[in-house]
């Protein structure tokens, strides 16, 4: 899942974006509503986390034009104006959540989490085929098509795309991966899952303009559209 975070303290956005990026999520951070709308107009985001004052200019004037540059965003606003009435003014324009300042990470994640989950964008799985725009996963078969193209997977290979394809923006560590695709019977020293996420990148990625393999470094792997 992809996060962008809009906040001009550049502490707490670094210490948000920390915290997320522990959790899994892929993240990106802005200071400024310009920098804001320039991101969202060339990236795609899962969720925003959009500080109310961003130097000085109120947020919130600014959801609707978020809204029509990507309809399908999760907005949660931070703020320290955190009375009844700054919460209702932020949810009635357009907010799907609102968090007063302090706050405590674990209740934020568990927020981005909740609202993400309200119509969000992933992958679909009906009567076993998991459809992520051109790529399709038949897991009954275990045949994958990307578009019309037939692509020939190995066992190991199929269920690290499964495992991946489920959780569009999820960053998987090497560590996850051995052990729900191996049971940990490799050592977490061994190459193996480097050596078959290369071979999978290449069969999935390499003929196609959008790739879908991803690969944070230091972190893990994740998969959805960059």
């Amino acid at each position: 899942m992809k996060i962008l975070i809009a906040e001009d303290e550049r502490k707490v956005g670094i210490f948000i974006k920390n915290a997320l990026e522990e959790a899994g999520f892929v993240v990106d951070n802005v200071i400024t509503l310009s920098d804001l709308l320039t991101t969202i107009k060339t990236n795609k985001y899962d969720a925003l986390i959009l500080d109310r004052l961003l130097q000085g200019d109120d947020s919130l004037n600014e959801i609707n034009t978020i809204r029509q540059l990507q309809p399908n965003i999760k907005i949660l606003v931070l703020s320290a104006l955190s009375d009844v009435e700054d919460k209702v003014e932020g949810l009635t324009e357009g907010a799907d959540d609102y968090l007063g300042k302090p706050f405590h990470v674990s209740e934020l994640i568990a927020r981005i989490r909740a609202i993400t989950r309200r119509g969000a964008t992933t992958a679909s799985i009906k009567k076993d085929v998991i459809t992520y725009k051109d790529l399709k996963i038949n897991l009954s078969s275990q045949r994958v098509f990307r578009g019309d193209k037939r692509i020939d997977l190995t066992g190991k290979e199929f269920r690290i795309l499964c495992l991946l394809s489920r959780h569009p923006g999820q960053v998987f560590s090497k560590t996850q991966i051995l052990d729900q695709v191996w049971d940990l019977n490799h050592y977490p020293g061994s190459n193996v899952v480097e050596v078959s996420i290369a071979n999978l990148r290449l069969k999935i990625d390499k003929d196609f303009e959008k790739q879908l393999i991803h690969n944070k470094r230091g972190v893990g792997y994740w998969f959805g559209e960059s």
